[in-house]
């Protein structure tokens, strides 16, 4: 049996340790990424089905932040899943996840070509981490801007977004408003537009602050903005 100052230090060195294992766990980045998939139109049906199983299990996994599934309004058969997780290593434990073998398997032979991945991280203000629940998922505006920046003006980019996101997240009706930009290529940017209804995000377009983000875009964007929109539908849930 341990006396009781050799109890203390030993107590003392595991309190220190679980202190110092979870101060590394907060320190390390949040993974982000969002594949985009092209499903055959006759595997359409079993395959959101497996992706939706997929998303069910990785929200009630460790370390899971978000988990999101959508569709093209314009082609439904390409597929977006947006995911975030506290660290890359509760994402490596996901990829081990029954439901995403699964749904891996199904894809060998109900995707048109391999599934395209980006590596995320945020840009601008506050966190980019998208809400865990939607009051009316059905209901929601949703979409996407996919925006390449032309050479020399990715400072300006940031600072003119990190500018107008807080007044966007502020609107009336705004689910999210969030920026990110592609690891492995600096200069492409996905916008993540988020609106609990389209009445609102309707008109959301016709306050003044949608002239200031369109100039900064004009300034600093190589391709317009409205070449990289898609419409989206949330198909998280089913």
């Amino acid at each position: 049996m341990l006396n009781r100052p050799a109890a203390l230090k030993t107590l003392s060195a595991l309190t220190l340790a679980t202190l110092f294992s979870a101060a590394a766990q907060a320190a390390e980045p949040t993974f982000e990424s969002l594949a985009t998939l092209h499903v055959k139109p006759a595997s359409l049906s079993a395959f959101e089905a497996s992706l939706q199983g997929n998303a069910a299990a990785a929200k009630a996994q460790p370390g899971n932040l978000s988990f999101s599934v959508f569709e093209s309004k314009a082609d439904p058969t390409t597929v977006y899943v947006l995911e975030q997780w506290q660290n890359k290593a509760a994402y490596n434990e996901h990829l081990k996840s029954p439901k995403l073998l699964a749904m891996h398997a199904l894809a060998k032979t109900a995707l048109q070509g391999g599934i395209e991945h980006m590596t995320l991280q945020g840009v601008g203000p506050g966190t980019d981490v998208q809400p865990t629940k939607i009051d009316d998922q059905s209901a929601t505006s949703d979409l996407f801007v996919f925006l390449t920046v032309k050479p020399g003006s990715l400072d300006q980019f940031k600072a003119n977004v990190s500018q107008v996101i807080p007044t966007f997240r502020k609107a009336d009706g705004n689910v999210a408003f969030d920026i990110f930009q592609d690891v492995d290529h600096p200069e492409q940017m996905v916008q993540l537009e988020r609106w609990s209804n389209e009445d609102l995000h309707q008109a959301n377009l016709k306050r003044p602050m949608i002239d200031t983000i369109r100039a900064g875009y004009k300034e600093t964007l190589a391709k317009p903005m409205a070449s990289g929109r898609v419409l989206l539908r949330d198909i998280t849930q089913g």
